[in-house]
């Protein structure tokens, strides 16, 4: 009985999705998705809600807030903290500006202000602080809780610049050094034009100049601790090529009989020059 090969029926492919479909399905998720940023960028998560101030003593947090040039609202995205640290930087009490961001919506502006060095008498007699560009901050508002424990500038004329050259030499001493000078005033003389008096707290009036200022006053501890163990707990202290002591009464009775002389009048040599440790 002859035998029968049987082939067996293909089924048709099932259609594939039509190109139109395909297209319309993309059309659909760039709907959606063009959707959800119109949403999120209109949303307060995409806008700057919070400015945080941090580094400031003397300059209040609004008004470096006032000069970043920024309010809460603005796009958190499109904030450029490039020109938010160029706008700051221009206040001229700021020395160094830090600006980042923290998602969700907070702008961090850190500053360093310019170092306060001394303060003065302005014409009214309301007190100034002096920062170390020789800016004026009168102390008041932020300023009025800056402990007052800098020297005082007294006879300094407002356009003098050596005030200035002052102000920078005294931001390159530590502060600990400065702690006992209670007052700063210009003695000028012929062979020294930036010739200067200071008055400590320990009850020494000491001559010396601007240019030898922050060298000598790393000295100037060394000296008076050596004067105190000698039984001198006052007198004149003259700090320029040579360092000396003299006793006021000397000092007065020098200065009469040489009217003009750079220095006051000294006997008693604490080091030979300055290059010495002043013990």
């Amino acid at each position: 009985m002859p035998s029968h090969n049987s082939v067996p029926v293909m089924k048709p492919a099932a259609p594939g999705p039509k190109r139109g479909s395909r297209k319309l399905l993309g059309l659909v998720m760039v709907f959606f998705i063009t959707l959800f940023l119109i949403l999120f960028f209109q949303s307060s998560i995409s806008k700057i809600s919070e400015i945080r101030i941090e580094g400031n003593e003397l300059v209040p947090a609004d008004e470096i807030t006032l000069t970043s040039g920024v309010v809460a609202g603005d796009n958190f995205f499109t904030l450029r903290t490039g020109q938010v640290h160029d706008r700051v930087k221009q206040h001229p009490f700021i020395e160094a500006v830090e600006v980042s961001k923290s998602f969700p919506g907070v702008l961090k502006v850190k500053v360093r202000e310019y170092r306060r060095v001394a303060f003065q008498l302005a014409a009214d007699g309301t007190k100034e602080v002096l920062l170390a560009d020789g800016s004026a901050l009168p102390v008041a508002g932020q300023a009025a809780n800056v402990p007052l424990d800098m020297p005082i500038l007294s006879g300094w004329l407002p356009d003098n610049p050596l005030k200035v050259k002052l102000c920078a030499a005294l931001a390159q001493v530590p502060s600990q050094y400065l702690s006992d000078i209670s007052e700063i005033r210009p003695d000028p003389s012929s062979a020294y034009e930036d010739k200067i008096k200071l008055y400590t707290r320990s009850m020494y009036e000491v001559y010396t100049t601007i240019e030898y200022l922050p060298g000598n006053m790393e000295y100037l501890g060394f000296v008076t601790s050596e004067l105190g163990e000698r039984g001198k707990t006052s007198g004149v202290i003259t700090m320029l090529e040579q360092i000396r002591h003299s006793s006021f009464e000397a000092e007065k009775a020098g200065q009469k009989e040489s009217a003009g002389n750079s220095g006051p009048a000294s006997n008693s040599p604490v080091q030979s020059s300055r290059q010495g440790n002043g013990t």
